[in-house]
């Protein structure tokens, strides 16, 4: 459920700054984080804690803790969103894409972060 929620936070926030920055429908905007919201959810994390167990973790002079493997992980999260998204808009005949990808994704990760603070959702 955890999922859902913040897939629908990440849409409230994107999809307006896509209508309005991009001057796409509604449902374009929708499609942008419904490719790759699961991904960053699912997939990335899974696979950066395979890469550092395999690469990182066997060496101790290279570990890191915690805090900082998590950070590293949202920001290669981020940077395939914005690609991704970037990526998706440009197939479907958009100009100016990587900023606008960039703005919303700062966004909703931002906002979604601080709401996780102050109100401990989504």
């Amino acid at each position: 459920m955890a999922w859902f929620w913040a897939f629908v936070f990440t849409q409230v926030v994107e999809i307006p700054i896509y209508v309005y920055g991009l001057r796409v429908r509604v449902y374009e905007a929708f499609g942008a984080s419904a490719l790759t919201h699961p991904i960053v959810w699912f997939v990335i994390p899974s696979l950066w804690e395979r890469f550092y167990l395999a690469v990182f973790a066997p060496h101790p002079s290279l570990w890191i803790s915690q805090t900082p493997r998590y950070w590293i992980m949202v920001v290669i999260a981020e940077t395939f969103a914005v690609t991704a998204e970037a990526g998706y808009f440009r197939f479907i005949g958009k100009k100016k894409t990587l900023g606008w990808a960039f703005a919303a994704n700062m966004a909703s990760v931002t906002l979604g972060f601080a709401s996780r603070a102050l109100f401990d959702w989504p």
